[in-house]
């Protein structure tokens, strides 16, 4: 129980530490991803960290792509591509709330909760960072293309216009949500055992990437209007995604 609780504390500190020295977050932003990994690995697991590192690790690697051309032209996230507290709630308070939504019981925290079997929300969860990381993709490597299209009526607009969209941007859309899935298959079954089903996995890719799109409509249709900020727009297209899907797993499974 002990080492299992400093091993969750010691990576999130690691985690904490290494995306504020990195410019991946600011201090606030650095504090409140490591609060949520604790809730995540209490509740989740070591494997469910693990999960957030890699998203992470492709986030940093996506941002710092040509960012000289990002910052010209002011495209970038804060001064140095850091993002801060709104952003890191906005992508990480659902997955932190799937975490507390089912626990099967552990040394770690006892009490049993069973809203959704555990491999369900294991899923979720799995569909939730799969909807960040595409979004945070499709941004962070479609800004880099000159041919963006408005979402809602494909008329051609600047790069960096709130909903615009581009092939390239839809291609790394793609790629987010299928090798977070990749990289789940595998880290699930090794440290749990835990197989994914096939079907699962395509459904779980086909919601990330519809993610990215509900995100960009929303962009396109209140914050380019000035309405809402780009941090509600991403909570509200993951928290949409998750509630169809689990929805849909819910008329299918049960």
């Amino acid at each position: 129980m002990i080492l299992e609780l400093l091993t969750i504390i010691f990576i999130c500190v690691v985690l904490a530490s290494v995306t504020y020295h990195k410019g991946m977050l600011d201090a606030g932003g650095s504090a409140t991803a490591f609060v949520m990994g604790i809730i995540i690995g209490i509740f989740g697991g070591i494997e469910w960290i693990i999960l957030l590192l890699i998203f992470l690790a492709s986030a940093f690697l996506a941002t710092r792509y040509k960012f000289n051309y990002k910052k010209e032209h002011g495209f970038q996230e804060g001064k140095k591509g850091e993002r801060g507290v709104i952003n890191v709630l906005a992508n990480g308070i659902v997955p932190t709330l799937l975490a507390l939504l089912h626990n099967p019981g552990n040394s770690l925290n006892p009490v049993s909760i069973n809203v959704f079997p555990y491999k369900i929300v294991a899923f979720l969860f799995i569909t939730s960072v799969a909807c960040a990381a595409s979004d945070t993709l499709a941004s962070e490597m479609g800004i880099l293309s000159d041919k963006t299209y408005l979402i809602t009526n494909l008329k051609r607009v600047k790069p960096g216009t709130n909903g615009g969209v581009s092939l390239y941007g839809e291609m790394w859309a793609f790629i987010g949500a299928a090798y977070t899935f990749a990289i789940s298959f595998i880290v699930f079954y090794i440290l749990e055992g835990m197989f994914i089903d096939i079907s699962l996995i395509i459904f779980g890719v086909f919601i990330g990437f519809m993610s990215c799109q509900i995100d960009s409509i929303i962009g396109a249709v209140f914050e380019r209007k000035g309405l809402i900020g780009k941090s509600t727009v991403n909570l509200v297209a993951v928290s949409v995604s998750i509630i169809v899907a689990g929805a849909i797993i819910w008329l299918i499974k049960f």
